[in-house]
């Protein structure tokens, strides 16, 4: 007999004896109000003497509450309640049996009145009789309320004594933790589970040195959500006013480009995170489908053994959503050894001398994403980076932190399930993380995979589709990781969790003081520095055309990019030894392994056999860090459809963005870019002034960085008369692209017309119109 028939035959016997001796006791209280009305007719000697000795016991009120003890757990046995709370209710309603008749005893002069024994029962008027005497009658109701306190406060997580005396004075730093319980008011009892190895997710925690960062991190979100829509109104309406007066139209204009550049990009801020209704809703778990099948298997599996002449023992197993592990206990006198070399499918189980067999569920299962996303191991994650993976053999939710990796391989060949795991890490990253905290940078060769990302406001660049540009992108990302730790060098922080705490603490920062110019402002006035994830979706690809060029920034990134917040994902079809070098594997301690073609294969991703005989579709070895063995998963589902909707839901926030500012008459041009330099042109120009340093063109590729550009006078007038410059501008006054108006701004902060950091509105203007022949004299501009 399976083990969910005998739960439901006794969840069956626990409610007919719950309704028995409700009846009994109705019969029981008709016959009493009656008088003369033998109870015995209706529901028999049975019945009257079960239903009897309750009420001369309890008295009627708590006898009332009686049957419903047993109906709590039959209602938990037929899945209606989860375990934590058929316990915490059993153990209440006991308590509340235990304690009403005591409260009727306390309450009436003489709790051995013949009057009072119906209600208190027999157990009711012998505590009251005592503790009136020991205690007094107000001694007694103090010692029952300190009890029932202490009932609720230990079964429902309610406590009536801190309601009066108040909580406890507020912390100055509220940890994450706090923070989303705060939200939560009921907390349910965490479930005792017996002794088990480690979890995935408790191995990726991070250390308790971390907490204060990530708690950090936590605040930085939560002030940034609340102030975020307050200072968008406030320049919506500081513009209308502006709107109202009456001035020139060229001044008018230059105003209401100020409120737009004061305020947040659509492209750039999206204060809200997405909510997980976007999602498909987990599928309905059938808890019997199957099992039949597994107890069949599990009985050819001893067949088998015995035929090799291993005796041993069926202990148990192990139901996960695809795979199911059969644990073998082996007979005295034969060895792990024995059965292991049976098949690579046994392999023994760590800490329980047994043999753990794994084999393939008659139905799998599907792992829903938002089912993993609203799980409270993934909402209470005090991870920087937390990714929901997928569930491991006990049906676990697995949660990684990628800040703690730091970096991510991922192999499978076609159809194992590869691309939908980056698409649930992306998701992951997006439903904890707004765009002010965390930037992707997305490569995606076949050009079908991460497109559907262009309209996500955490990317940095579009998606690169070009092998050329990824190189670029890589060493853009180098450059990137070089200036951050010189401003984290300048300001003494060890990482970035360190300087984004300094940050939102309003101290005192600097940049680095550049040697080639002498008076120079080094006040740090930028915001907090995001995390940035770089994904590259096909490494085979780029290892085939631009070898030279990528592997040497993968290497750096990944041996250096860890402390300021720059992390890599790198997925491939061909885990070959000459995509995943030596040098780019080294660097990559966290990896996952899909099904792949041959051990060789699964020897280059994970250094071990076992990848080749996966079962695809998310079916995958995860080897988190720290650990050297991997523990076998079933991946998040993430269908098309879903990302499709997450991305129009960001598409309707950005409208609305631009509906609102319309409203205050306001015009937003559709391709406006954010004031933020590209990438490509960036790296371009840095490999043009190392070319120009290398040919010997020093001078040339000074402070003029070569002939200026046409409109450079222009510009430089442009922005004196609005005393604030910015690429916005440029592009709207005097027609022309982002990247040319990108490069006159750096041409005019290093002639010294403007400084050169970026404000909230714009880099300020550091000369006038009289200092504009002396700049742009000799140039004849």
């Amino acid at each position: 007999m399976g083990s969910t028939l005998k739960r439901e035959l006794i969840g069956i016997a626990l409610l007919l004896f719950s309704v028995f001796l409700a009846g009994a006791l109705v019969a029981l209280a008709a016959s009493t109000l009656r008088g003369g009305v033998d109870v015995r007719h209706s529901v028999g000697f049975v019945g009257y003497y079960l239903a009897y000795p309750v009420v001369s016991f309890f008295g009627w009120p708590a006898a009332a509450l009686v049957p419903a003890v047993p109906a709590v757990h039959a209602l938990r046995l037929f899945g209606r309640l989860e375990s934590e709370t058929d316990r915490s209710w059993m153990i209440f309603l006991a308590g509340v049996v235990v304690l009403l008749p005591i409260a009727v005893g306390i309450s009436v002069h003489d709790p051995r009145a013949d009057e009072v024994s119906n209600l208190a029962g027999v157990w009711g008027g012998f505590v009251a009789y005592y503790w009136r005497a020991w205690f007094g009658g107000f001694g007694s109701w103090v010692v029952l309320m300190l009890g029932a306190s202490a009932l609720t406060a230990v079964t429902l997580r309610w406590n009536p004594v801190r309601m009066i005396v108040g909580r406890r004075a507020p912390i100055p730093v509220v940890p994450a933790a706090e923070i989303v319980a705060a939200e939560e008011p009921y907390a349910p009892p965490k479930r005792r589970r017996k002794k088990e190895p480690v979890d995935i997710a408790l191995a990726l925690e991070p250390p308790p040195e971390e907490f204060e960062a990530l708690d950090a991190l936590a605040a930085i979100q939560a002030s940034h959500s609340a102030d975020a829509d307050a200072k968008e109104d406030a320049a919506i309406e500081e513009a209308v006013k502006r709107r109202g007066k009456k001035k020139e139209p060229t001044r008018r204009d230059d105003e209401i480009a100020a409120a737009i550049e004061a305020t947040e990009t659509p492209e750039l801020a999206s204060d809200e995170l997405p909510p997980s209704e976007l999602l498909n809703p987990p599928p309905p778990r059938n808890a019997d489908l199957g099992r039949r099948e597994l107890d069949a298997m599990g009985v050819k599996l001893m067949d088998a053994l015995r035929t090799f002449k291993v005796e041993g023992e069926l202990t148990g197993r192990t139901t996960g959503p695809v795979v199911t592990q059969f644990e073998v206990s082996p007979a005295p006198g034969v060895k792990v050894r024995q059965i292991a070399n049976l098949s690579n499918d046994l392999a023994p189980i760590p800490g329980r001398g047994a043999v753990g067999v794994e084999v393939p569920n008659p139905t799998p299962e599907i792992v829903g994403f938002r089912e993993l996303i609203e799980h409270g191991d993934f909402r209470n994650a005090r991870a920087a980076l937390p990714i929901a993976l997928g569930k491991d053999l006990e049906g676990k939710p697995v949660i990684a932190d990628l800040a703690k990796m730091p970096h991510l391989l991922i192999a499978g060949a076609t159809g194992s399930g590869k691309s939908v795991c980056v698409n649930t890490i992306i998701t992951s990253l997006v439903y904890r993380h707004t765009p002010r905290t965390l930037r992707f940078l997305m490569v995606d060769p076949k050009m079908v995979e991460l497109s559907v990302y262009n309209a996500l406001p955490h990317k940095r660049h579009k998606v690169v589709t070009d092998n050329r540009d990824a190189a670029s992108v890589l060493k853009w990302a180098v450059l990137e990781m070089q200036e951050r730790y010189e401003l984290l060098a300048a300001n003494g922080c060890r990482n970035l969790q360190d300087f984004n705490r300094r940050v939102q603490d309003k101290a005192p920062l600097k940049t680095p003081r550049r040697k080639d110019v002498a008076f120079e402002d080094t006040v740090y006035r930028g915001d907090i520095l995001p995390y940035i994830v770089v994904i590259i979706d096909e490494m085979a690809d780029l290892m085939m055309t631009v070898q030279g060029e990528v592997e040497t920034p993968i290497a750096m990134l990944a041996q250096k990019a860890r402390a300021i917040g720059i992390h890599l994902i790198l997925a491939t079809q061909r885990p070959s030894v000459n995509v995943i070098t030596g040098l780019i594997k080294a660097n990559f301690p966290s990896r996952i392994a899909f099904r792949v073609a041959g051990q060789v294969d699964s020897r280059t991703i994970i250094d071990g056999a076992g990848a080749e005989m996966l079962l695809g579709n998310g079916d995958m070895l995860f080897i988190p860090p720290g650990k050297s063995e991997p523990s076998r998963l079933q991946g998040a589902y993430l269908s098309s459809e879903e990302t499709e909707r997450l991305m129009a839901w960001y598409e309707s926030q950005r409208d609305r963005r631009r509906a609102r500012l319309r409203e205050a008459g306001m015009e937003l041009e559709a391709e406006m870019s954010p004031d933020e330099p590209d990438i490509l042109e960036t790296v371009r120009t840095r490999e043009a002034e190392m070319r120009a340093a290398l040919e010997g063109g020093a001078e040339e590729s000074g402070a003029d960085a070569g002939s200026r550009d046409p409109l450079f006078r222009e510009a430089a007038e442009l922005c004196i008369q609005n005393q604030s410059g910015s690429t916005s501008l440029l592009q709207r006054r005097l027609g022309i692209g982002y990247g040319r108006a990108a490069r006159i701004i750096d041409q005019l902060a290093d002639a010294g017309v403007l400084d050169a950091k970026s404000g909230p509105k714009g880099r300020e203007v550091r000369a006038g119109l009289e200092d504009l022949d002396r700049i742009c004299g000799t140039k004849g501009e």
